[in-house]
Order: C-alpha cells, then sequence, then structure tokens
C-alpha cells in the first residue's frame, strides 16, 4: 500500500472509504513510469481486466472487464471527465504529466461515482502539496523512436502553512508511427500542448482546494486522411470540513470539450479558410456538475456516507462551419441528478456493506427539419426521461491473517448517450455512418462478484494477491449494429440498438517477492471475459484472454544510485509481445526510465482497435527514454 504524505490525505473526498485492495488499485506515478507502455495512462494495462480501445495517437479509451464508453467512469480531482460522451471514437483526456496516482476501482464501490459507473472507475489523483513547506521544480522530457516523438513538461510545486500550488504545461509531438515493416501509419501523427494549475488552502476547518486544466490536441485520421481537432477544458473546485458529527465533501465543476472533423487537410494547414471549407463535424460539449458527500463514524463501529450528484450538459454545434440539419449530433442537452447512502462496519471480522440511490435523468434536442426521410423520427424537437434505481449489497471476511474473502451483488443502470440516442451522419474517424434510436431504455446492470485476496507476509516475502471472478446481466445493453448496406461515401451503415448481454470472467493478479536478500520479484496478471448477446453473439469490444509475466530485479549501484529492471511477456490471441524496461534514480535529482516496446517487432492488430476496420497494425518496436530533472 502506498504510504501518502500528510497533506495529501486531504484528496480523501475523492476517494471511497471502506474499500477493499481487490476493489481499489492504486498506482503511483512511479510504478506507472516504470511499465513498458507508451503512457501513463496505457500502464495501467498492467492490472488484471485494464484494457483500453485505440486509435493511432489521437484516442483511446478504458475498457474494464469488458465494458466500455459510458459504463466506465473517469474522474480527475473528483470531477467526472466527460469527454467520451460522443461515442466510440472519442476517448478519455487528462494531462499525463503532473499525476500523482491512478486508481482503479471496480466493484460495488463504483455506484458512489454514478450509477453509470458499474464498469468501474479510473481515478486520476493529480500532484498535490508538498509533505513540508518549500519549493520543487520538476523537467521532463521523454523521447520516442517509433514516431520521433517527444514529450517535454515543466512543473513547479510550492507549500506553505497554509497554502500550496502546482501549475504545469508541457508539448507533446509524435508523428506517423511506423510499422514493423517499417512503413508508416499515414494519419497517426499528433500535436498536444496542455497547462494545468492546482491549488490548496488548509485552514483551521479543513481544506479548500480546486484545479485547472486545458489540452488542444491535433491529430490525423487513420484511413482516410482527414485531421481531428479537440480542446478539453476543466475547472474543479473543492472542500473538506467537518460539521457536527459529519465529514464534508463538496465539488463544484466545469468541463468544455470541444471535437472538429476536417476532410483531408493537414495538420499544419488549419487556416480560417480551411476550416470553413472542410469543417465536416463541429461538436461542444459543456458541463457542469455538483457532487457533495458526507461521511461519519457511529455507534458500534458503523460507517454511513451520503451523497448527492447533480449536473447539466449541452451539446452545441458550430453553425457558421456547420449546417444544424446536416450535424452528427443535434444541439441537444442532458440534466440530471441523483441521491446516494451507504453503511457499512469495517471493525467487525464480517465487514456489511449496503448501499442504496436513486437518479433522474433528461435528455432534450433540437429539430432537425431537413434530414433524410429516415430520419423523420428526428424531425421535430422532443425529450426523454429516465428514472433509475441502483444499490449494492456486499461482506468481505478476514479468514486467516493473510487471506479476506469477499462477495457483493449489485445493480447499476446508465441511461442512453446523446450518439446512441440522436446520432445522424457520417463519423469519419470511426469509418462510419451512425444511426440513433431516440426509444432506447436504459441500461440496467445486475451482477455479483467473488474475490480472494492474499497478503504478503509481515517480511513483505513470499505469494500476494487478489483474484475475483464474476457475472453481469445487462438488460437494454446499448451497441451498434451492422446493417450491412453502405452509404453514399462507401462506409457502411450501423445502427445503435438494445440487446440482451451476458458477461462472465476472472482477474489473477498476483505478486511473489524473493527474501530481502534476494533482490528478485515476479508478478502476473491474467484475465479473461466472456461477453454475448441474446443470440450468442460475442459483444464489440470484448477484450481476449491475456496473461501478462514480469519478473523484475531491484538493484543499487554507487552512491545513492538505485533502480529496478524488467522483462515483460504479454500474451493472447492477438499476438505474443515482449517489452522490456529499467529505472534508475541517480541520487535525489535525477530519474530515468527506459523502455523497448514489442522488443521483437511483432505486426500485430489488436481486438480492441479501432484501426481493425482498415486493416492497420499497431506501431512496431519503440524505444521509450524520459529524464527527469528535480530541482
Amino acid at each position: 500500500e502506498q504510504v501518502l504524505a500528510p497533506a495529501v490525505v486531504k484528496d480523501a473526498f475523492v476517494r471511497p472509504h471502506s474499500a477493499t485492495r481487490a476493489n481499489v488499485r492504486e498506482m503511483p506515478v512511479q510504478a506507472l513510469d516504470a511499465v513498458p507502455a507508451t503512457s501513463r495512462l496505457q500502464a495501467l494495462k498492467s492490472v488484471a481486466g485494464v484494457q483500453f480501445v485505440s486509435a493511432g495517437s489521437g484516442m483511446i479509451r478504458p475498457v474494464l472487464r469488458g465494458l466500455s464508453g459510458l459504463r466506465v467512469a473517469t474522474q480527475f480531482l473528483g470531477s467526472r471527465v466527460e469527454s467520451q460522451a460522443w461515442g466510440e471514437g472519442h476517448g478519455i483526456f487528462f494531462p499525463e504529466q503532473g499525476v500523482s496516482r491512478i486508481e482503479v476501482i471496480r466493484g460495488a464501490e463504483a455506484l458512489q461515482y454514478g450509477p453509470d459507473a458499474y464498469g468501474g472507475v479510473i481515478n486520476v489523483v493529480p500532484t498535490g502539496p508538498l509533505s513540508e513547506p518549500g519549493r520543487l521544480t520538476q523537467v521532463s522530457f521523454t523521447g520516442h523512436s517509433n514516431t520521433k516523438g517527444s514529450q517535454s513538461s515543466l512543473m513547479t510545486q510550492k507549500r506553505s502553512p497554509s497554502r500550496h500550488h502546482v501549475l504545469l504545461m508541457g508539448v507533446n509531438r509524435f508523428g506517423e508511427y511506423q510499422l514493423p515493416d517499417a512503413t508508416t501509419a499515414a494519419g497517426s501523427q499528433l500535436r498536444q500542448f496542455f497547462s494545468q494549475g492546482r491549488f490548496g488552502y488548509l485552514q483551521n476547518w479543513g481544506t479548500w482546494e480546486g484545479a485547472y486544466s486545458s489540452c488542444y490536441n491535433t491529430a490525423g485520421i487513420v484511413g482516410y486522411g482527414g485531421t481531428q481537432q479537440s480542446g478539453d477544458h476543466m475547472l474543479t473546485t473543492g472542500a473538506h470540513f467537518r460539521w457536527g458529527a459529519w465529514d464534508w465533501h463538496p465539488t463544484l465543476s466545469y468541463q468544455l470539450n470541444h471535437r472538429k472533423e476536417l476532410a483531408v487537410v493537414p495538420p499544419d494547414s488549419l487556416t480560417e479558410d480551411n476550416e470553413q471549407a472542410h469543417t465536416e463535424l463541429d461538436l461542444s460539449l459543456r458541463t457542469t456538475r455538483y457532487d457533495v458527500r458526507a461521511h461519519r463514524k457511529g455507534a458500534q463501529g458503523w460507517e454511513w456516507s451520503l451523497g448527492s450528484q447533480g449536473f447539466t450538459k449541452t451539446n452545441q454545434n458550430d453553425t457558421a462551419l456547420i449546417d444544424l440539419d446536416g450535424a452528427f449530433i443535434p444541439d441537444a442537452s442532458i440534466q440530471g441528478a441523483g441521491v446516494f447512502a451507504k453503511a457499512s462496519k469495517p471493525a467487525a471480522s464480517v465487514v456489511p456493506t449496503a448501499s442504496l440511490r436513486g437518479d433522474v435523468h433528461r435528455v432534450a434536442w433540437s429539430a432537425r427539419p431537413g434530414l433524410h426521410p429516415d430520419a423523420g423520427h428526428l424531425a421535430a424537437a422532443g425529450s426523454r426521461d429516465y428514472g433509475m434505481v441502483s444499490g449494492a449489497l456486499g461482506a468481505t471476511w478476514q479468514a486467516r491473517e493473510r487471506h479476506r474473502l469477499g462477495a457483493h451483488v449489485m445493480q447499476g443502470n446508465r441511461a442512453p448517450g446523446l450518439s446512441e440516442l440522436l446520432a445522424f451522419g457520417m463519423h469519419h474517424d470511426s469509418f462510419r455512418e451512425e444511426r440513433g434510436d431516440v426509444d432506447l431504455k436504459a441500461e440496467t446492470s445486475r451482477s455479483v462478484e467473488l474475490q480472494w485476496v492474499v497478503n504478503s507476509t509481515a517480511e513483505g516475502t513470499g505469494w500476494s494477491g487478489d483474484v475475483a471472478v464474476y457475472g453481469s446481466r445487462i438488460a437494454n445493453y446499448m451497441l451498434l449494429v451492422p446493417t450491412g448496406q453502405t452509404n453514399g461515401e462507401g462506409f457502411p451503415i450501423q445502427l445503435h440498438q438494445a440487446r440482451l448481454a451476458r458477461l462472465a470472467g476472472a482477474d489473477v493478479n498476483a505478486t511473489w517477492q524473493a527474501p530481502r536478500d534476494l533482490p528478485w520479484s515476479a508478478h502476473v496478471a491474467l484475465s479473461y471475459v466472456d461477453a454475448q448477446d441474446e443470440s450468442g453473439n460475442t459483444l464489440p469490444w470484448t477484450p481476449p484472454a491475456t496473461g501478462r509475466f514480469e519478473v523484475r530485479r531491484a538493484w543499487s549501484g554507487a552512491g545513492r544510485s538505485q533502480g529496478a529492471s524488467s522483462v515483460v511477456v504479454e500474451a493472447s490471441r492477438d499476438a505474443v509481445l515482449v517489452h522490456a524496461s529499467t529505472s534508475w534514480d541517480w541520487g535525489e535529482r535525477i530519474r530515468l526510465n527506459a523502455q523497448v516496446i514489442n522488443a521483437t517487432n511483432v505486426t500485430y492488430i489488436p481486438t480492441l482497435s479501432l484501426l481493425r476496420n482498415v486493416g492497420m497494425a499497431e506501431p512496431g518496436r519503440n524505444v521509450r527514454v524520459q529524464v527527469v530533472y528535480t530541482l
């Protein structure tokens, strides 16, 4: 378990209270950077059951135990990231520099973040205050051999007895990636600029903190020749204080996600005239969200949590660039509100937990009278209302000193998203025409999970880990269904429809640590999920069974230098990949991370790749070197 500096404990309002180790898995930034992966987010694949849908450098979307999209919540300092809102071709956003740790939250704990988070939660915790008063500045540079890419950032932190702040900015530039045969994937380039700030005040009554994050991306559309642009901006603020017997944690956030698709225009030629002539999609999602949580410890060891969440979203098209009648998704709005309560008794030998929440969502859209007759259901303005009841029951039992058993049942719900209800038009970066269904009902997921957690010995040696087996039945599961038809541009037409879905699977995370006089350890992550609809067809974006095997050796050198090196093998039906990694701390100021990704230069197309539609393989061998210097 990670030991947090005292001031960082003030982040507790964004974390669940009595979670088991199997439900909440923390990865501090040092561990993320040591994993052989092209980004900190993709380093989460070292956790069993975590995968990502990808489309070149411009998009990744998390898949947790076979569930993805709006079934998986992403949090940033207590605020939910909304950049997945428009469909499969839109992934999650957060600047990877300036991250303190990332948590993967699954099971019943996820319902505290929303009724639709039954797939799980990725909680991104940005860099917090220093443990002691003073200033710390870091400069980071990362180079990638495959894309000739670079990532550069500057971060400075300062803390006084009563306040703290963190400021950072950076630039990421990636060229078109190389395939194993040394050719390049046309349109896979990415340009990104980001900035981020975080502040906090520590007072006698509690703490108040907030964050600002902004990121601009320009990427090619692989296989199409166009360009996609996105701008993601977030403001969030929250407090932590005690009132009576309760600890209170209110948060408020505002978010703007702006996305464009342009035909044929290269990234460095986006003049105003080109935007006017070539823009084919222009969407702006503005979201205001509040979250109030309260927690108390009651009599006889019981703990209670109460909360309320609400949001309003508006989707708008830029009518100076796009004819509203021909827009991919019309102007629309979504409002929602929910309340939840949770009770647990963590001090008991058998720890019971129960949670209940209720939510209402309303979707309203503008008229689109100029559309094709097939879209007559969108010719007039309309709205849909969704009421949802969710909850969970569970218990954990400390069977022996090192062994803990757990079980829970859960019901979650998800109202349809904008694309599922209202899409009608081309989505070029997904290589298809989509048509929504305004009469879709809310999804209802009922699931059961069993867990076995083994803690390490007092000496930290031997085996530790966890095993989870689970099953879900999801009514009105929403997915895209091919029609077998193509449009005038030759792209397939697909319809958003609802089916009955069944999922079952298992995750295994295990670590073996040699005795203290031997610096060796081994790590295993195994995952399997079977996801089918009512006809026995495999659901889209179901990850293959995957095994990850790592052997690691810690080492120390002259002076204060120390580090670790590892070899990793990932195996699935998609490919068998070999990676290598080494991390080196040279004193207190310099940290070096180096990885070789896809060391054997295998050619493969993952199951979870949007580029499978155009037959585009993943990048070949990549050498990634990162240097972090602390002033």
